[in-house]
């Protein structure tokens, strides 16, 4: 095999790794997305933030 062709067939893996890793990546935001999209429209509980209010005055 020449050097022509090692450099040709490595550069030809890293783009397919490249490839496998931004796949990955798209696969996960997607996933990430759709398990916390729900959690993320609720509105916070009265009681957390009657904790939060609480919190904050001691700090002041």
């Amino acid at each position: 095999m020449s050097d022509r062709q090692r450099e040709q067939q490595g550069s030809t893996r890293s783009f397919e790794t490249r490839q496998t890793q931004r796949a990955f990546r798209h696969a996960m935001s997607r996933g990430l997305k759709a398990a916390y999209d729900p959690v993320v429209s609720r509105s916070v509980p009265d009681e957390f933030m009657d904790l939060l209010e609480k919190a904050d005055k001691k700090r002041a």
